[in-house]
């Protein structure tokens, strides 16, 4: 499997998996590479780290869900994505 599309498809894996608070350990191991592999290609790919990419993926969602869910907690919306 080509490096692009691995990275493609743990992208994909995040965000349908975002709100269970996965770590960059589960990634890797779901696609069966060593976290340090992983980390390495995935910034050769996005030009990002894959921790900034998780961050910035929760840190969006959770404005999101602050934006939609007004009868939400903020501290509870934070509880969500860790």
């Amino acid at each position: 499997m080509n490096k692009t599309k691995i990275i493609n498809e743990s992208i994909d894996y995040i965000i349908q998996h975002l709100d269970e608070n996965i770590s960059v350990e589960d990634v890797a191991k779901y696609f069966h590479y060593s976290k340090y592999y992983f980390c390495r290609v995935f910034k050769e790919i996005t030009g990002e780290s894959i921790y900034a990419f998780m961050k910035r993926l929760k840190m969006d969602q959770s404005a999101i869900d602050i934006k939609l869910e007004r009868n939400k907690m903020i501290t509870d919306i934070g509880l969500d994505y860790g």
